[in-house]
């Protein structure tokens, strides 16, 4: 069946394409009573306006693109929620695209974004590359980086302090008694996970505690199970793990039941994001909390504000987390 065109609306209704175009466009010069017939007209065809063909009268679609790193991992969730609670009240449509963690999809998707002419871009990016943020940033499209920093590029900037989030884990398995902590980063080149490996390795040498082994894994169970492998084969391992991903933390419980070593009894284990699988009763991972949704509606809302006037000068919002202490964390045994 053919696509409905504007012709066939100008048909319906005995106008010309240009009379029709101009009452959908609500036009000052159309009158009230022959707007109403056109709108009439085209939803009876089930005619819509092209975004694109607005975006090229207005200069705005009315959407907004998120890049999203991995749509997998349900870090990502509450974030999306965030910037939904805040887009679609002012008539924004979302193109989300999965990058998959690869650089050139992220690059990729962000190049077919601006052919889509989107009112602007919310990335939650990958990598540190810049080549794509650079070339929406020349192109005039407003862009917010979420989560993690792009490297060099002068974008509008909404994330958290993993610093204090990092020492807040440390603080508190140090109180219960742990000197010999393993962190699980991360495998990937990004600020947080470059922030929560400094501040770890700062905490601990300002304790007096060679600071422990570091194993980079990727964001998954199994990344999370592998790395743990590793740091149970040490000759000394370490009798508490931090996972900077709650998927990872729940990989390091997998690893250690194929041990037959208990958390937290055998081991302590803390997770980063608190996920809302980390609440679920029979997980109950102690981790760190990070204000996800908060996040997502900061990032929307400076988004518009760019939307609106993207002269406004490159903001840096970064926001506080907590610490959720649940059932996975303990004195180390001995």
């Amino acid at each position: 069946m053919a696509r409905v065109t504007i012709r066939d609306v100008a048909k319906l209704v005995g106008m010309s394409e240009a009379t029709v175009s101009n009452a959908l466009a609500d036009k000052p010069i159309v009158t009230a009573e022959t707007k109403a017939r056109v709108r009439r007209a085209a939803e009876e065809l089930g005619y819509h306006v092209s975004p694109i063909a607005r975006a090229l009268r207005t200069g705005q679609s009315g959407t907004v693109g998120i890049v999203v790193s991995n749509l997998a991992n349900p870090f990502y969730a509450d974030i999306l929620l965030g910037i939904s609670s805040v887009l679609t009240p002012r008539g924004y449509q979302t193109i989300i695209c999965n990058t998959e963690s690869r650089a050139d999809l992220q690059e990729w998707h962000v190049t077919h974004l601006l052919r889509h002419m989107v009112d602007g871009i919310l990335l939650l990016s990958y990598s540190s590359e810049t080549a794509d943020t650079t070339r929406a940033l020349k192109a005039g499209v407003p862009l917010v980086a979420l989560w993690r920093r792009p490297g060099g590029s002068e974008a509008t900037f909404v994330g958290m302090d993993d610093g204090t989030g990092m020492r807040l884990a440390l603080e508190h398995l140090w109180s219960l008694g742990h000197r010999r902590i393993g962190l699980l980063r991360a495998n990937i080149a990004s600020s947080p996970s470059n922030a929560r490996q400094n501040a770890f390795q700062d905490f601990l040498g300002e304790h007096g505690v060679e600071p422990g082994p570091v194993i980079g894994a990727e964001i998954s169970i199994e990344g999370g199970q592998d790395a743990t492998r590793q740091l149970l084969d040490l000759p000394v391992p370490p009798t508490a793990i931090i996972a900077t991903s709650d998927i990872m933390a729940l990989g390091a419980t997998v690893a250690l039941a194929e041990r037959s070593m208990t958390v937290p009894a055998d081991m302590s284990v803390v997770g980063f994001e608190d996920t809302f699988v980390a609440a679920l009763p029979q997980i109950q991972l102690t981790t760190v909390s990070v204000p996800r949704r908060a996040l997502g509606i900061s990032a929307a809302e400076l988004l518009l504000e760019r939307i609106a006037d993207p002269k406004l000068p490159i903001r840096d919002l970064v926001l506080q987390p907590s610490f959720q202490v649940r059932g996975t964390t303990a004195p180390p045994p001995g």
